[in-house]
């Protein structure tokens, strides 16, 4: 599945306006989200095996759900973050 296939350039362009250091993060997310469109990141997850500093991409997630785009919620050992909807209709 290609990127265009799974957002909006419309989606791209406010990321690129608004927080363009959360880009990767928001890929990160729509390419792991499972069909509920929700995905679990440990920190372990995102310091081994994506070598991303935890602190910058919880940061990142909290700037995205700011521009609606996604809900996340803390856990001890980790985050749950689920894809606002971004699919339109025809």
């Amino acid at each position: 599945m290609d990127i265009y296939s799974i957002t909006s350039q419309e989606i791209l362009d406010r990321i690129s306006r608004h927080c363009p250091e959360a880009l990767s993060t928001y890929l990160q997310c729509i390419n792991r989200a499972n069909k509920d469109n929700t995905v679990f990141f440990t920190k372990q997850l995102v310091e081994v095996d994506m070598s991303e500093d935890w602190r910058p991409f919880r940061n990142n997630i909290k700037k995205l759900a700011r521009e609606n785009l996604l809900e996340w919620h803390p856990f001890d050992d980790g985050i749950s973050v689920t894809l606002v909807d971004i699919h339109e209709d025809g």
